[in-house]
């Protein structure tokens, strides 16, 4: 399976300064001097469509990367996966939620066009989206498998992927994906109000001899 970077060449052409979180990330040249590579490009099409976002600071966006601190080996993957573009290192700390206090790690890259136009492509009025091609973009098991690792979980003896934040019809949407570009089959099914992707029970070997050769092992507990 081909693995496309999506419409990054245009970007590589430009030659005005671009703003960034500690002074300018530019060569002498003035063309951008980090050119994201197809393996950086996979795993942040995985990371938006679980808990990473894209925030606008400045001129451009940084992407922004926090989970519990249970997942910290997971956080530092990815602060390696970015390390070209990240000055930040992971911050660790507690942080009050209903009462009660609990332990998180996030780190945050410089600003990029890169994460910019990726930005217009997953959201709309500030709230992440499912793009119209999202087809073309989620197709390769790295992708799935940070996807997953980043918003999956068992369920029963089958597994569910947490699309609670997206609307119905993106959800099918996603399933659609899943079935064409994976041949994975998979049913949807209601969580406080919001609609979640189960993958069947039979379809969890296949899922997983796809996603299991780029995940952690510290993230294998999500299996069945």
């Amino acid at each position: 399976m081909q693995i496309r970077l999506y419409r990054w060449n245009s970007f590589c052409q430009f030659k005005r300064e671009i703003s960034v979180m500690k002074g300018q990330y530019r060569g002498k040249s003035g063309k951008c001097t980090w050119n994201p590579t197809e393996v950086q490009e996979q795993v942040l099409i995985g990371t938006l469509l679980g808990d990473g976002c894209l925030a606008k600071k400045g001129r451009n966006c940084r992407l922004h990367v926090k989970h519990s601190i249970g997942q910290l080996p997971f956080v530092e993957w990815k602060r390696e996966m970015f390390k070209d573009i990240t000055s930040m290192n992971i911050n660790v700390f507690e942080q009050e939620v209903v009462g009660k206090n609990y332990g998180f790690c996030q780190f945050a890259t410089k600003t990029h066009p890169f994460f910019t136009e990726y930005r217009d492509i997953f959201y709309e009025d500030g709230r992440k989206r499912i793009p119209s091609n999202i087809q073309e973009l989620l197709s390769t098991p790295l992708a799935l498998a940070t996807w997953f690792m980043d918003d999956g979980t068992r369920s029963c003896q089958g597994l569910t992927l947490q699309t609670n934040c997206f609307e119905v019809e993106e959800v099918e949407l996603l399933q659609t994906v899943l079935l064409n570009n994976f041949e994975i089959k998979t049913t949807s099914k209601d969580e406080k109000g919001r609609r979640v992707i189960y993958v069947l029970k039979n379809m969890v070997p296949k899922f997983r001899s796809l996603v299991e050769p780029h995940m952690l092992p510290s993230m294998l507990y999500k299996f069945p």
